[in-house]
C-alpha cells in the first residue's frame, strides 16, 4: 500500500519545480538565455559614469523598448569607423562624406572617417554597443548608426584655433541623404551662436527629412545668451542640463521651436573628474594616436542632443510613428522652469523611462521613414519638401548658400570656462561658422579663459577644441 504522505511530498516537490520552471517553459526560454540591455550594460565598464542615462530612466526604459529596427543617422565630423564600441554590426550602410557637395546630396560618396572626435562622441551617447564589456552604453542600445561626414577638422592660419567645420549646404546635403536612406532620426549636434543664422537649405533639409518620416534633433547651441532661432521647423530643439537639472551655463534657450526639450550636456571636467565622476558627458571619442579605444567627457548642447535621438529610437522601436514618438516624449517630459513650456528647458527635462511607461499605446506602425510626400504632423500631402524627386536626394528646389559655415556644438575638459555672466563675445571671423555645439570641447590642462580669449576663441563662438592637449585617451574606468 502506498504512503499517501510519501505520495503528497513527491507532488508538492514536482509542482514547486513546475512553478520555478514555467515562466521559462513558457516563454520558450531556458534558464541560461542571453541578458537582456538592461543587465547587459551593467558589463559595460564606464556605464558607472553615465549620470545622463540615469538622469533620463534609460535603463528602465529598456525593459520596454531598445531601439531594436531603427537607425539614428549621426550628420557631424563622421566617426570612428574601427572604434570598439561601434561594433558588431552598428554601423549599417556604407559611411558617406558630403563634404564638398554643394548641397547636392548625390555627390555624397563613401568615407565617414571622423577625424576630429566630435562625431565618435555623439555617436556613442545615442547608440553605443552594449554589453559588450567595452566601455560605455548607448541610450538606444539596439539601435543601429548610419555615419554621415559633414564637417572636417581644420585650424586656422596660426593653428591656434583647430576645429572641426563645414558649409550649411554641405550639411544639408548630409541631411538630405540621410533622410532618403532610412534614417529615423537625423541627429544635428552643430550650429552657431544662433541657428538662425543657417538659412533656408538647411530648414528646407529639415522639412523634407521629417515629410520621410525622419525626425530632425538638433543642438540648440552654446551661445548661453540667446534662444536657439527656430520656430516653425518640424524639428526637436535640445537644451543642455547639468546633473542638478538646472540650465548648463553654456546652452541657448530652445526659444520659439515647434518642439523644446532639455537633456544631460553636463559642465566641463579635467583629467581627474573625467576618471573619478563625469561633470560632463562620457562617450566614445577618436584620436590619431588611439582611433579604435579613446573615450572622452565632454559637455554641451552636442551631448544633450544625441540623448534625445537615442530616446526618439527608442520610441519608434516600440511601434510608435515619427509624431507620435516626438509627442509621447514632449508629453512625459519633467516640468522644468517656469510652469508649463517655456522657452528656456521647453516642455522640461527628457524622461525616457516615463514615455514608454503606463499610457503609451504603441501602433502597428512599424519603425522607419514614412512613404515619401507624407507629413507625419498632419496625415496630408507635404508642400514644403525640397526635393522634386524622391529618387534623387540632392535636387533641391531652392539652391543652398555654399558660403555659410558650419561647426559642431559640445566642449571637453577645461581648466577655467567663463560663466553664464561673462561678457565674452563671438569672434567676428566665427559668425556664420556652423560647428559643433560641445562647451565641453576645450582640453584638460593649464589652458585659462584670459589665454582663450587671447587666442580670439570665446565659448559663445560654439565647439573649440584646441590642437596639441592629450586629455582624450583611453579612459581607465
Amino acid at each position: 500500500m502506498v504512503d499517501n504522505g510519501w505520495v503528497r511530498s513527491g507532488l508538492r516537490g514536482l509542482l514547486a519545480l513546475w512553478v520555478l520552471a514555467a515562466p521559462f517553459l513558457s516563454l520558450g526560454l531556458a534558464p541560461a538565455a542571453a541578458a537582456s540591455p538592461t543587465t547587459a550594460a551593467g558589463t559595460d565598464p564606464g556605464r558607472s559614469k553615465q549620470w545622463g542615462l540615469d538622469a533620463i530612466g534609460a535603463p528602465d526604459a529598456w525593459a520596454t523598448a531598445t531601439g531594436r529596427g531603427t537607425t539614428i543617422a549621426v550628420v557631424d565630423s563622421g566617426a570612428a569607423l574601427e572604434h570598439e564600441d561601434l561594433q558588431d554590426g552598428k554601423i549599417v550602410g556604407a559611411p558617406v562624406s558630403c563634404l564638398d557637395t554643394n548641397g547636392d546630396a548625390m555627390k555624397c560618396v563613401p568615407g565617414g572617417q571622423d577625424d576630429d572626435g566630435h562625431g565618435t562622441h555623439v555617436a556613442g551617447i545615442a547608440a553605443a554597443t552594449t554589453g559588450n564589456g567595452k566601455g560605455i552604453a548607448g541610450v538606444a542600445p539596439d539601435a543601429s548608426l548610419l555615419i554621415v561626414k559633414v564637417l572636417r577638422h581644420g585650424c586656422d592660419a596660426l593653428g591656434s584655433n583647430c576645429t572641426a567645420s563645414g558649409t550649411a549646404a554641405d550639411v544639408a546635403a548630409g541631411i538630405l541623404y540621410a533622410a532618403d536612406h532610412g534614417a529615423d532620426i537625423i541627429n544635428l549636434s552643430l550650429g552657431n551662436t544662433t541657428q538662425s543664422v543657417l538659412g533656408a537649405s538647411f530648414s528646407d533639409a529639415l522639412e523634407y527629412a521629417w515629410s520621410k518620416g525622419a525626425i530632425p534633433v538638433v543642438a540648440a547651441g552654446n551661445g548661453y545668451v540667446l534662444p536657439s532661432g527656430f520656430s516653425n521647423q518640424h524639428a526637436v530643439i535640445v537644451a543642455a542640463l547639468d546633473r542638478d537639472d538646472t540650465r548648463s551655463h553654456y546652452s541657448n534657450d530652445v526659444g520659439d521651436a515647434m518642439w523644446g526639450i532639455s537633456a544631460p550636456g553636463g559642465e566641463t571636467d579635467d583629467d581627474a573628474s573625467c576618471n573619478a565622476s563625469p561633470n560632463g558627458i562620457l562617450s566614445t571619442f577618436w584620436t590619431s594616436e588611439l582611433p579604435t579605444n579613446a573615450y572622452a567627457c565632454l559637455a554641451g548642447t552636442s551631448a544633450a542632443a544625441p540623448h534625445v535621438s537615442g530616446a526618439l529610437a527608442v520610441l519608434r522601436s516600440a511601434g510608435l510613428t515619427a509624431q507620435q514618438a516626438v509627442d509621447r516624449m514632449i508629453a512625459t517630459a519633467r516640468d522644468l522652469g517656469d510652469p508649463g513650456r517655456d522657452q528656456t528647458f521647453g516642455s522640461g527635462a527628457l524622461d525616457l523611462a516615463a514615455a514608454v511607461g503606463p499610457g503609451m499605446v504603441p501602433t502597428t506602425t512599424t519603425a522607419g521613414p514614412q512613404p515619401a510626400g507624407t507629413n507625419p504632423a498632419t496625415d496630408s500631402t507635404s508642400t514644403s519638401s525640397p526635393s522634386t524627386s524622391t529618387d534623387a536626394p540632392g535636387a533641391t528646389s531652392s539652391t543652398p548658400a555654399p558660403g555659410v559655415n558650419v561647426t559642431p556644438s559640445s566642449t571637453p575638459p577645461l581648466a577655467t570656462i567663463p560663466s553664464a555672466s561673462s561678457t565674452t563675445t563671438q569672434p567676428a571671423a566665427a559668425i556664420g561658422a556652423l560647428t559643433p555645439n560641445h562647451d565641453d570641447d576645450l582640453p584638460a590642462g593649464p589652458v585659462s579663459a584670459a589665454a582663450l580669449l587671447a587666442a580670439g576663441v570665446g565659448v559663445a563662438s560654439g565647439w573649440v577644441l584646441i590642437r596639441g592637449a592629450s586629455w582624450a585617451r583611453r579612459t581607465p574606468f
